[in-house]
Order: structure tokens, then C-alpha cells, then sequence
């Protein structure tokens, strides 16, 4: 554990000094260990962390097959699927993800060496689902859009003339 002594004027209205660098030294000490900031898509994306030993993995293709033939429906909701894989490239092609991080989200969210899941993560940067082995793509679509920042979604685009996809 890291212990800062520093001397701070205590009649100033800005924080000490000691207290900001203590909270940056956490951040710089923390985030590491936890692998990539997902926080960058807060707010922006619903994540589909999908889990998997490598891309040649039958679960995976399956998935990934199903997720292309729902291309909108995956875009309507803001999902970004981001494979984290044993072996081999991970992320997107769009984002791809260090070695170093998918280990990390691995460890973080509890992946099981050689098994297949799917983590779902709400645009606020909580986890709404995690669901190993059989995934329903419906079922995921199904509790997104029972999600409230969903159905505000869905009332914003149906207000302005857009329409929105049912599932």
C-alpha cells in the first residue's frame, strides 16, 4: 500500500493536494488490473461481451451467425458485440482488445477456461445478463427493450417518425 505525506494549506477551497493525488494513484493502480475501460462506451453502447476459447469455437460461430442475420435489430438496441476469446484476436474489428485486457475481462467477469458465454452490459456499465453455454439472441433483445433507457429509445424514435424494429 502506497502512503502519501504531503503538506497542504487548509485554508484553501480547493481539495489537498494529498486527497487528489491519493484518488489519482487508485485510478492509475486499479484499472489495469481490471483490463480495458469499458467506461468509454458508457452511455453510447450496450455491450455483448461474448466468451469464447477461440473463433473457430462452434458456439461462437453460431452465435456471431445469428447476431449477422439480426444486424438491425443489433443496431437499433446500440449493441456492440466484442469477442474475448482464449486464443487469437479479440474486440471487434473496429475495437480490437490486447491480449493483456481480454485476460483481464476473462478474470473479471469469471470466464470458464474453454467455455462459452455471453455478458451483457446496459449502457449505464452494469451487467444486465450473464448467460453461459445456450443463448437466446431473442431473450436478449427481449430484456433490452425492457430496459428504461430502451424505452425511452423507442418513444424518442417513435415521436419522430423513425419507427423502431419490434425485436
Amino acid at each position: 500500500m502506497l502512503t502519501l505525506y504531503l503538506h497542504c494549506p487548509t485554508d484553501t477551497a480547493a481539495p489537498p493536494l494529498a486527497a487528489v493525488l491519493a484518488a489519482l494513484m487508485t485510478v492509475i493502480l486499479v484499472v489495469p488490473a481490471w483490463g480495458m475501460d469499458l467506461g468509454a462506451y458508457r452511455w453510447k453502447n450496450r455491450l455483448l461481451l461474448v466468451m469464447a476459447p477461440s473463433a473457430s469455437d462452434p458456439r461462437l460461430t453460431a452465435f456471431e451467425k445469428r447476431l449477422s442475420a439480426r444486424a438491425e435489430d443489433v443496431r437499433d438496441r446500440d449493441l456492440l458485440a466484442l469477442r474475448l476469446l482464449e486464443t487469437g484476436p479479440s474486440g471487434s474489428a473496429e475495437h480490437p482488445i490486447s491480449p493483456e485486457d481480454v485476460e483481464a475481462l476473462r478474470r473479471r467477469y469469471r470466464a470458464v477456461p474453454g467455455g462459452f458465454a455471453v455478458i451483457l452490459i446496459g449502457k449505464d456499465g452494469g451487467v444486465k445478463l450473464a448467460q453461459e453455454e445456450r443463448v437466446s439472441l431473442q431473450a436478449i433483445f427481449d430484456l433490452i427493450d425492457t430496459m428504461p433507457m430502451r424505452r425511452r429509445e423507442m418513444q424518442q424514435k417513435r415521436t419522430s417518425g423513425q419507427g423502431v424494429s419490434g425485436g
